[in-house]
């Protein structure tokens, strides 16, 4: 198993435990991008290339959820920096804020920057408590003009008429078993996906989402995760191996300009943010120089 190192010698987020899934997932995108660049010898095929660490999105596999079928993509987007963004794709915003609250969607949806919110109800399990919520959000966002994305209830997301849903690994199979996916395509609905490693990126493909996130780039204390920092090393390398229709969008720990400076030099589209707002002493301020310095 072949582990790629930080700067500093370290190991770090989707590098620093690879499973076998995701040496699956790598070791079919090294014979591809081989047998691409071998040379037939005489009448026969040549051998498979030697090649490095894949490092493209053209020789990365994906994960079908049913093989014995095709699977139409979910809605499209384009990142606002995407040379497609003029086309008949919606333009993510370049800061996806994520809130708990109605109070704080109110907030969001009138402050100039903002065009995309999301979202994450997690201090009730009731569905009528949660399908309240998220029609007072959607309400306030229809009437802003931004588009409100829903973290994993996604059957309120339908009810309600949201723009979008995103969802983690393990709430994209319970999704995928009760049937949500097609019920989100036959609504027209965009789809964001959660990835952490090489075989949840993979799995991700595969389902054909409007934008994919990878996380915590940066150490975190907005939310429990169990996955270590990837670090801008993995954001590189998660840029390389997806499609450049693909937005990408990264969370966990991007607090400040700097830091989202820095992720998107390495290549991500979104910063999507918790705290570097709400816990802002001037929240338009921030909105406006997070929105620079992804630009």
């Amino acid at each position: 198993r072949e582990l790629v190192a930080k700067g500093n010698g370290d190991y770090a987020g989707a590098t620093s435990a690879i499973y076998d899934v995701d040496a699956i997932c790598l070791a079919k995108a090294y014979v591809t991008a081989g047998i691409e660049r071998g040379v037939g010898l005489g009448q026969g095929p040549g051998p498979v290339v030697h090649t490095g660490f894949p490092s493209t999105y053209q020789h990365y596999p994906t994960v079908a959820t049913d093989p014995t079928s095709s699977m139409d993509s979910f809605r499209p987007m384009a990142a606002a920096s995407s040379p497609s963004a003029g086309g008949d794709a919606d333009r993510i915003g370049r800061l996806l804020p994520i809130v708990d609250t109605v109070e704080w969607v109110e907030k969001l949806a009138n402050t100039p920057g903002i065009e995309d919110i999301q979202l994450r109800i997690k201090d009730t399990e009731d569905p009528g408590i949660i399908l309240e919520r998220v029609q007072r959000c959607q309400a306030t966002c229809k009437q802003a003009g931004v588009r409100l994305w829903i973290n994993d209830h996604w059957e309120s997301a339908i009810e309600a008429g949201c723009y979008g849903v995103h969802v983690g690994q393990e709430d994209l199979v319970k999704c995928l078993a009760q049937d949500g996916l097609k019920r989100l395509r036959s609504h027209n609905m965009a789809l964001g996906i959660s990835t952490h490693s090489y075989g949840e990126l993979a799995a991700a493909l595969g389902v054909k989402p409007s934008y994919i996130s990878l996380g915590p780039v940066f150490g975190t204390k907005s939310k429990k995760v169990a996955f270590d920092a990837q670090g801008l090393g993995v954001v590189k390398k998660w840029r390389q191996l997806l499609p450049p229709t693909i937005p990408f969008v990264v969370i966990g720990g991007i607090g400040d300009p700097q830091a989202a400076r820095s992720v998107r030099e390495a290549g991500a589209d979104v910063s999507a943010v918790i705290g570097a707002i709400t816990q802002a002493k001037d929240m338009e301020e921030a909105v406006r120089s997070l929105n620079e310095a992804m630009q």
